[in-house]
């Protein structure tokens, strides 16, 4: 199964949290996705601020999901916020990118409307921050980062009849509200976030979680080492941040890219 792949090296305790949930989740999703017909366009959220950028966790999944959307003929919108908003300014492909002020926007209906502008047919988020039971946007250290986080899970509490899929490493992130009690109960985290999401794709770190639905669509559709570190380099040479440290470096959440390359190779097999 896909997720005994993208599970490997796990540090946070998902394994425990996958145990407890039926195989072939990844493969459920994939199998949604491919079963629209009509109105084919996909929002993507990511970003997770850590120190004046967006992590390297989220961006990349992201950047290499949308491809593979694109060349199954969907049209994928990516919506983050400023901490994020020219990661996906690259190369030839350019993607739709939305920028959410980090407050916000100021009428909560915006989020309807915007889901009503783009016909949006399903929302993915890939590492994105959401907020816990009582509204706070935490990170993986049980911090608040509220004031550096567009709420863009409220997309998701206005999207609730569209097909929805999160992608998340920690507990923090939208999607595992679909999972809290397991996460309070197993990782010991209170305060989980509490958005949940039709499909709730568990990884060690979120990218790999993308790769493993991006096997699930159509594994050729994996991108190349080459292609991955390409990427890499344009989001450093932003400012984007390993999310272990805080160190610009080719990693994601303390794993080296030759590790991103075994999952990858995996997911080809």
């Amino acid at each position: 199964m896909i997720e005994e792949i993208v599970l490997k090296y796990n540090k946070r305790g998902m394994d425990k949290i996958n145990a407890h949930i039926p195989a072939g989740y990844y493969e459920a999703a994939a199998k949604e996705i491919m079963s629209i017909n009509s109105g084919r366009n996909i929002l993507l959220f990511t970003g997770f601020w850590l120190g004046g950028h967006a992590e390297t966790d989220g961006p990349v999944g992201t950047y290499f999901l949308s491809i593979a959307l694109r060349e199954l003929g969907f049209y994928p919108v990516i919506v983050t916020d400023m901490y994020a908003n020219q990661y996906f300014n690259y190369g030839d492909d350019n993607f739709e990118t939305l920028i959410v002020p980090v407050k916000g926007f100021s009428e909560e209906f915006m989020y309807g409307k915007v889901l009503e502008t783009y016909q949006a047919t399903a929302l993915i988020a890939i590492e994105r921050c959401g907020m816990d039971e009582f509204g706070i946007y935490n990170n993986k250290a049980g911090e608040n980062i509220g004031h550096n986080t567009a709420p863009l899970d409220w997309f998701f509490l206005e999207g609730e009849d569209l097909l929805t899929i999160g992608i998340g490493d920690g507990g923090s992130e939208i999607g595992m509200g679909k999972h809290a009690h397991l996460i309070k109960e197993h990782l010991g985290n209170d305060c989980p976030c509490a958005i949940s999401t039709k499909h709730n794709l568990l990884a060690t770190t979120s990218n790999w979680g993308a790769y493993g639905l991006i096997a699930a669509l159509d594994k050729n559709l994996l991108p190349s080492m080459e292609q991955v570190k390409a990427y890499y380099k344009h989001i450093l040479s932003l400012g984007a941040k390993n999310g272990s440290n805080g160190e610009a470096e080719y990693a994601v959440d303390g794993f080296g890219i030759e590790i991103t390359e075994e999952i990858i190779n995996e997911l080809k097999a």
